[in-house]
């Protein structure tokens, strides 16, 4: 990537300019590229905008052991939550099964990373079976990420119009050396971002 820009060495003002680069042509890189990148790190391009807002947890059960016994689901308007609820039936095990004060059940799934299509089709099979096993209950569909990446945007854009309207993705904010988390609602324009948003006419 360096040649190709005509960089010879790493420096601030080459991070800055391949930052510049990537702007200008609409392009997001993942992981942000930074000088203290080894030389034999993988960076994936989009020209989607691929966004992490802070620190990932070591793994997927760590973040949810955070959730958890901070109460951060809360945060989402989730009063109290059950975890790896295995809906009858099933083998599956929700990360959590959580009702809201107006008695609404929420199938609530969290991701270190990115999720893809594989937890867009968990949050809507969870969804599925929830409904099967509580008939009557209007159900939430909530999935948290610590990446914002294409490939989770693109299973959501693949789905029709109602499911969408109804399908919450959010991106968790974590400092772990301020020990500070919140989440931040990824918006029907963000996910279907195409690299041509900020243009005019």
């Amino acid at each position: 990537m360096l040649k190709y820009l005509g960089i010879q060495k790493r420096s601030i003002n080459n991070e800055i300019r391949i930052r510049e680069e990537f702007a200008e042509r609409g392009f997001f890189a993942h992981p942000e590229y930074k000088n203290q990148l080894k030389f034999d790190s993988n960076i994936r391009i989009y020209n989607y905008c691929v966004t992490q807002l802070g620190d990932l947890f070591e793994n997927e059960n760590a973040l949810e052991n955070y959730v958890f016994d901070n109460a951060l689901y809360k945060k989402l308007g989730i009063d109290e939550v059950e975890r790896q609820h295995s809906p009858k039936g099933s083998k599956d095990r929700l990360d959590f099964k959580g009702k809201t004060t107006d008695l609404k059940l929420v199938v609530l799934e969290l991701k270190n990373g990115g999720g893809g299509k594989s937890a867009v089709e968990q949050v809507l099979r969870y969804t599925g079976l929830l409904t099967k096993e509580f008939p009557k209950s209007n159900i939430r569909q909530i999935l948290v990420t610590g990446v914002q990446n294409y490939e989770t945007a693109l299973a959501i854009r693949g789905l029709n119009a109602e499911q969408r309207e109804s399908f919450e993705w959010y991106l968790y904010k974590y400092k772990s050396k301020k020990k500070t988390f919140d989440f931040k609602r990824i918006t029907q324009q963000e996910i279907f971002y195409d690299g041509k948003a900020d243009q005019t006419e």
